[in-house]
């Protein structure tokens, strides 16, 4: 068990463009997903989620701090994440735990982002026992 007072996630609710099927999308975030996973362990979770009827693609992100998400931010697949963006339209988002100077001047890029303080937590690493 590690304390979570340093740990970032962020939370994205995205309307998916009328123009993109639900399989291009789910494509295309299955190659974002293959290119996050090979960047390293300071990426702790990194998850979509789809309403096909609502069409609207969640995305749920872990880092170990501000660092590891700017460092994420920075080494993806402009690529790839150019597709994705693309492809949808971003509704909200919103950062959880402390963000530095640079991490959030880069998010401001995205639109209006909403921001929560740690108040108290732990994460749990390993196996379930």
């Amino acid at each position: 068990m590690a304390g979570s007072s340093n740990e970032v996630r962020a939370t994205s609710e995205m309307k998916i463009n009328d123009d993109v099927t639900i399989d291009e999308l789910r494509s295309i975030v299955g190659d974002v997903s293959s290119s996050s996973s090979t960047e390293g362990e300071h990426i702790r979770g990194h998850n979509f989620y789809v309403d096909e009827e609502a069409r609207i693609l969640f995305a749920h992100e872990h880092y170990a701090d501000a660092v590891a998400m700017l460092r994420h931010l920075k080494e993806m697949d402009q690529d790839k994440v150019g597709r994705l963006m693309a492809s949808v339209e971003v509704l909200d988002l919103r950062i959880y735990g402390p963000m530095n100077d640079e991490l959030h001047g880069l998010l401001e890029g995205f639109g209006s982002v909403r921001k929560f303080d740690f108040v108290s937590g732990f994460t749990h690493f390993g196996g379930v026992k």
